[in-house]
């Protein structure tokens, strides 16, 4: 049984119109794929400047506190940096992991306790409110300064870990590399023994 040579054109334009459908649809598939990572991982950034401005307002705003005791005035009509941060932690509970909300949610309960630590420091009624480590709420306040500073740098390394991952195993690899280079030397020192 032998094909014609008609029969064996069809055949053959048959076999290539389907490879040509197959790796078309194929190449689709993963063209639309990669397109919606894209557009994920654009959106997931975009959230992460976002946060990485805000805890930058936050500590901008927290260090001129604890500094001067007192919080900067605004002009009449200026928004409020960093004011509410639901809309922000709702984006971050789409596009971020649970290790970065978690830290993002610790960092701005830390930074209303500082607040709070502020104005009962503020608003006390014993005596004045200096800037003193004698004063009790005072300390108080540096202290929650210095937990919400420890949130912050938390959650920053977090999120440079997030967006830069090969950079930070790179970092690892090398340094592991080195330690190993370092210490193999000492390992190999054979005495050298006279013939």
């Amino acid at each position: 049984m032998g094909l014609t040579p008609a029969e064996a054109a069809l055949t053959g334009t048959a076999f290539g119109a389907l490879a040509t459908f197959s790796s078309a649809w194929l190449i689709q598939r993963a063209t639309t794929r990669r397109e919606h990572e894209n557009r994920v991982w654009d959106r997931r950034m975009a959230v992460y400047d976002e946060v990485m401005i805000a805890v930058r307002r936050m500590a901008d705003l927290r260090e001129t506190v604890r500094r001067t005791g007192a919080f900067p005035e605004r002009p009449p009509g200026a928004t409020v940096p960093a004011e509410d941060m639901s809309p922000l932690l709702a984006r971050l509970e789409i596009y971020g992991s649970d290790a970065l909300l978690t830290a993002c949610k610790r960092a701005f309960a830390a930074r209303r306790r500082w607040k709070l630590a502020w104005g009962t420091w503020h608003t006390q009624r014993d005596n004045n409110p200096r800037i003193s480590d004698n004063d009790p709420y005072w300390v108080d306040f540096k202290k929650t300064v210095k937990k919400s500073r420890k949130a912050d740098h938390r959650l920053l390394e977090l999120l440079r870990s997030e967006i830069h991952p090969e950079r930070i195993s790179m970092r690892r690899k090398w340094s592991a590399r080195l330690k190993r280079w370092r210490f193999s030397g000492l390992r190999r020192a054979r005495p050298v023994i006279p013939d």
